[in-house]
């Protein structure tokens, strides 16, 4: 690799930067085949010319770009439905009167006159 060499990729630091057109021109073919790979697009096969990697780069760059748009609007659609819900179980529980619990005492009697009769 000499001085003026693309930064090495996603193998352990994340996304890939994405370059302008003159510095597409600028990377070797092997450079821009590993770019649409980490991209996740498929290298094109045959016989190509530059230019024709640099068009697939860019349009794999804009495909991730929107992916990654996407995925983004689908994580924070879910995170407002999860709050939403969350926030609609404690209204909920809010409004519903709940018992405070006390000791049961079975020794306590109560008078003949006041106990409640059940007919089974």
């Amino acid at each position: 690799r000499g001085p003026h060499a693309a930064p090495r990729g996603p193998p352990g630091g994340g996304a890939m930067p994405a370059l302008a057109g003159d510095d597409l021109q600028r990377l070797s073919v092997a450079e821009l085949k590993k770019q649409i790979f980490w991209c996740g697009a498929a290298v094109p096969s045959g016989h190509l010319e530059k230019a024709d990697l640099v068009a697939a780069l860019r349009k794999a760059q804009a495909d991730k770009a929107e992916q990654d748009r996407q995925r983004a609007t689908e994580r924070a659609t879910e995170q407002r439905r999860r709050e939403a819900e969350e926030a609609q179980k404690k209204q909920a529980q809010a409004g519903v009167p709940h018992p405070s619990p006390r000791p049961l005492n079975y020794e306590q009697k109560q008078d003949r006159d006041k106990q409640d009769v059940v007919d089974l």
